[in-house]
């Protein structure tokens, strides 16, 4: 018999479903879907707080600067057809705006992780401060930032190459964030992949549910902003405009919290989810992993 709470002594290998409702572990897909959103009920103040500071803000910072960097005349009513030549700021410009956009992944990289392990923390009954979150964000941040960014070159390069080979790696390298959490001293690039295929079609299945509801949300949001924006530059003063459109952009960021919010969470029972089919694992078990990885 097995000394594994998780597992079935009728069928091995098999999750017997008896997790004691566990608020992160599950089997099944309803129980995966409502440890989700208890993630979300539970811990939105302080992932919402942690995002808006590492993510939600400099994404405004960067939106701001490519709006006051664009050329005057770039959006003007009855140029909507014109050309990236018509829009693009200068490469001395560009290549702030690319700099910036580094930083900006970097710093959302350590907000994911200041966020997650926050979010498996209060799962597992305890509390981090803000100041705790972030400096184990900080700590992990530029390993994680690293391998975003290969990450991202492999979904570009896949989108670019047929489509379904990058789509394919965007969703085998979705649980890089809980993996880099949980798992430092490991390839959280490898480990996605690893777990995603240990269940291929049930974590398809689950992570397209994320990804379009995040998806909807994310269009909605950009769809009013791009509509508003045209609207201030076709009736306003140019510097006018550019304060409403700066305006908007921080709006729309904060908008945009919720479907991380929703992003991170899920992705965190995901990981917990397909961790707990071969592993004895817990929300204060992931939660003391993380602590002592941090403190190794």
């Amino acid at each position: 018999m097995s000394e594994d709470p998780y597992w079935s002594t009728e069928a091995p290998g098999e999750p017997s479903g008896r997790f004691g409702g566990d608020p992160l572990v599950t089997d099944t897909f309803a129980s995966w879907w409502n440890a989700s959103v208890g993630v979300v009920a539970r811990s939105w103040r302080s992932m919402g707080l942690i995002l808006l500071i590492g993510a939600a803000g400099p994404r405004w910072i960067l939106g701001a600067y490519w709006t006051l960097a664009a050329p005057d005349d770039a959006f003007e009513a009855g140029e909507w057809g014109a050309g990236p030549a018509d829009v693009f700021p200068g490469w001395p410009a560009a290549a702030v705006g690319g700099l910036l956009g580094l930083v900006m992944l970097y710093l959302t990289a350590v907000a994911a992780l200041a966020a997650t392990r926050t979010a498996a923390a209060e799962a597992a009954g305890g509390f981090l401060s803000l100041g705790e979150a972030f400096g184990f964000g900080f700590g992990r941040g530029w390993k994680l930032w690293l391998w975003l960014l290969l990450a991202w070159v492999t979904v570009s390069v896949g989108l670019v190459l047929c489509v379904l080979p990058g789509l394919w790696a965007a969703f085998a390298l979705s649980l890089m964030v809980p993996a880099a959490t949980f798992e430092h001293r490991r390839s959280p690039y490898a480990r996605s992949v690893r777990l995603t295929h240990s269940a291929f079609w049930p974590a398809l299945g689950r992570l397209i549910i994320v990804v379009l509801a995040a998806f909807a949300a994310t269009v909605v949001i950009g769809l009013v902003g791009a509509v508003l924006a045209g609207l201030w530059r076709a009736v306003f003063s140019d510097w006018l405009a550019a304060v409403l459109t700066v305006v908007t952009e921080a709006v729309m960021a904060l908008l945009l919290l919720a479907p991380m919010i929703w992003v991170l969470s899920a992705a965190l029972c995901s990981y917990a989810w397909l961790r707990g089919r071969r592993e004895s694992v817990s929300a204060t078990s992931l939660s003391a992993q993380s602590a002592q990885e941090d403190s190794a």
